[in-house]
Order: structure tokens, then C-alpha cells, then sequence
């Protein structure tokens, strides 16, 4: 049987298509999209109110502001514990420093000072700064410790 073909037969595909440089240049386009790749950084983003003229700046800090709240952030080793104080008054639990900021009036728009030490975990200031936010103090901002800029 002449006219009859098997379809294996090198005459059923007479040009040969080499598929190396296909998956070469394939494999090149997935590495360079998946190095350019940029993910938004959502996480670490907290909305906070940074004023202008605190923290690392070139000029010298103004001096503290008494019509602020000031909430203190301290790492005791000893008791494996963050000791936070609302101005002199310490907070032991959640509902202690929600009472000491109660005693704050709210009408007057204060700002809370959070003076964190760099020793205190970010879960820790992180919480101080749910609970105002939960106590209707919408300005939050962190400030230079008491200790390190009297030193």
C-alpha cells in the first residue's frame, strides 16, 4: 500500500520545529516579571499623627508641652512586662489606663505623648495606641523619651 501513511511517519510533518529557544525565551520573560514584581506594602502602615518638629530633627527639640497627655512605655526585666503610666498615674490593665485618660476632657482636642523606651515591644505601644484611638483621642504621637534627652 503506497498511498497509505502511518501517522508517525517523518512525511506527515516535513518541517521540524525546534521548541528549545521557545521555552528559553518563555523562561526568561517569567523571571524578569517575577523580579520586577513590587507587592503593596499595606502592613506596616499605621495612621498615626506625626506632628513636624518632633523626633529626629536637626534642630533642638522645643520643650515638652504640659497640655498634652503623656503616656510612658517602660520594659520592667524583672517582671517581664511593659509598666505603662498615664502622666504620673500607673495603668496596670487595660481598664486602669482607660480610666486615666477619662480624667482627660476631650473637648479641648489633646493630643496623647506616647514616650515609648526602645527596649518596649511594638505590640505593647502598638495597643496604647488602639486603646486612645478607642477612647476618641484621635492625635497620637510618639516623642523622644523623658530620660534620654535629659541625659
Amino acid at each position: 500500500m503506497a498511498g497509505s501513511s502511518n501517522p508517525g511517519e517523518p512525511s506527515d510533518n516535513p518541517v521540524g520545529i525546534n521548541v528549545v529557544p521557545m521555552v528559553d525565551v518563555i523562561f526568561c520573560l517569567c523571571l524578569f516579571f517575577m523580579c520586577s514584581l513590587r507587592f503593596k506594602e499595606l502592613d506596616g502602615r499605621i495612621e498615626a499623627w506625626l506632628p513636624k518638629g518632633h523626633g529626629n530633627q536637626e534642630f533642638a527639640a522645643p520643650p515638652p508641652l504640659f497640655d498634652d497627655i503623656r503616656v510612658s512605655l517602660r520594659w520592667d526585666p524583672a517582671t517581664g512586662r511593659t509598666i505603662r503610666k498615664v502622666g504620673s498615674r500607673e495603668a496596670a490593665s487595660d481598664l486602669d489606663f482607660e480610666q486615666a485618660l477619662h480624667r482627660y476632657p476631650k473637648h479641648l482636642d489633646l493630643s496623647v505623648a506616647v514616650d515609648a523606651s526602645h527596649d518596649v515591644p511594638w505590640s505593647d505601644a502598638i495597643h496604647v495606641l488602639d486603646l486612645c484611638r478607642r477612647n476618641k483621642f484621635e492625635k497620637v504621637e510618639f516623642v523622644e523619651p523623658w530620660q534620654a534627652s535629659a541625659r
